[in-house]
This record gives structure tokens, sequence and C-alpha cells, in this order.
């Protein structure tokens, strides 16, 4: 199940009043606290979004709760949490596919493989007001690294790729959590969570794929996808997000069934 858990700037940010009616995507968390990681025998992929300004832009931030990975997201319109959803969709496939791709654990085919799995297990967000203080002081170290860069830079990402350094350079800053024994890579940990629940990695390969891992970063850099080469890595994403992940939260008198919008789609 895939939880966005709001902080109130976000819950703010995703609240719009629209002729004279206030329409929210926020309801009741599913689950007692934020890092449960089971919901009726399912995993849950839960998050903190927090919403800011730099340069006058809204900025959302989501981190995952139990690998601290974040994503950041500029330009959003306010009150429009559908597409926060899909580009936020858009931009975990296009980064787990890249960390597969450039390990070679995974091709084209098996990666289509995992995005199914996900959409099985997580076929639709629910948005809810709450927080956590571990969690939050992480993502306010990566205001401060955005609102540097923003200065350094002098802007903010304005596509997928500046997006998707900025992930990098965030995620591979070093972490520590009470759940953790040692200090972390958020991006390592987030890759080896995505093909441990929604690949086939063996438990007895981990040790094996972080020292591929640990490898990788000294070439990230040159590695992230130019341009020209965008298409086929989005390719797989946009199918996804055309057929199956609709970006509408879970209320339960607007529940999204992935599985039958697929079998009606076919039957069209």
């Amino acid at each position: 199940m895939l939880v966005f858990n709001c902080t109130r700037t976000a819950a703010d940010f995703f609240t719009v009043t629209r002729q004279g009616k206030k329409q929210s995507p926020l309801e009741q968390p599913p689950m007692p606290e934020i890092g449960d990681t089971q919901y009726e025998n399912l995993p849950i992929s839960s998050w903190l979004v927090h919403a800011i300004k730099v340069q006058r832009k809204h900025v959302l931030i989501a981190m995952h709760v139990s690998t601290r990975y974040a994503m950041v997201f500029v330009g959003l319109k306010k009150g429009d949490w559908a597409e926060f959803a899909r580009l936020w969709l858009e931009r975990l496939f296009n980064n787990m596919q890249f960390f597969g791709e450039q390990l070679e654990l995974c091709d084209e085919a098996s990666f289509h493989v995992m995005v199914e799995q996900f959409i099985r297990l997580n076929p639709n967000p629910c948005f809810c007001l709450r927080g956590d203080r571990s969690v939050q002081s992480h993502i306010n170290d990566v205001v401060w690294n955005i609102e540097y860069q923003a200065d350094e830079m002098g802007g903010l990402p304005e596509d997928l790729v500046q997006a998707s350094l900025l992930d990098e350079w965030i995620n591979h800053t070093v972490r520590s959590t009470k759940t953790h024994k040692d200090y972390f890579q958020p991006n390592e940990e987030m890759f080896l969570e995505w093909i441990t629940l929604y690949g086939d990695l063996d438990p007895g390969e981990v040790p094996q794929v972080r020292e591929y891992f640990r490898a990788l970063p000294m070439q990230m850099l040159s590695l992230l996808p130019e341009p020209e080469n965008q298409a086929k890595i989005q390719g797989i994403t946009e199918v996804a997000l055309q057929t199956n992940f609709e970006g509408e939260p879970a209320h339960a008198d607007n529940i999204i069934d992935f599985q039958q919008a697929r079998a009606n789609k076919k039957n069209k």
C-alpha cells in the first residue's frame, strides 16, 4: 500500500477551494504508525511529503520513511495531487530502472515485471495528515541542500535529467536512524528494498549488490541519461502511467481498481 503522509504545509498545498467547495485528498491513516511496514499482510510504501517555496516556486519533497530516499518536485500547481502522484511514480520508476540497468540486475523486460508487481501491491495512493520528527529532520537537511543548489546553480531543476541529478546528489548523503545499526546511503537502501520487494533478488545476494552499488557513485554523473536517451528510459513508465496509475487517493467512495482499469482497456 502506498501512503503519502503529509506535513501541514503539504496538506495545505494539496487542499483547495473550488466553487465554494473544499477539495482535498486527505483521509484517515490506514495504519497506526507512520513507520508500519505491513497492512492487511501487504507491504506498505510509506512516504513523508513536505511543501516549501524556493525562488517563488512550489517545491515538494517526498521522503521514504524507512530508507530516507528523497525526490524533489518543482513547479506543481496548488491542489494538483493527481499530477504529483503521476510525477512521483514516473520519477521513482525512472530512478530505479537506472540503478537496475547500471548494476546489470535488470533489463527492460524484467523491469516491466517489477513495475507490474509495484502496481499490484500499491494500486492507489492514500494521502493523510501526519508527520514524523526523525524523517522531518532529514527533510530539513534536504531543504537546505535544495536552497543551496538553487543559489549556486541559479535555479531549480527544469527537466527529468536535472531532477534525477538532484535526487542522486541528495540521496548520496550518508544518513543514520535508530532502526539502522550503521550509517547508510538512501540510494543504496531504496534500490535494495525495491528489487527485493518487486524483483526476485535473493537475500543472500544483498552483500554482493551492496559492493556493486558502492562502486557505482564514482561513475554516476557520467552515466545519468542524456536528453536523447530519455525516451528509452521513460517508455515503460509512460505505459504504466497511462494504463494503471490514476493518481487519485483511495477514498472509500472513490477507489481506483487498476486491475479492472486494465481489463476495461483491453476490452475497448
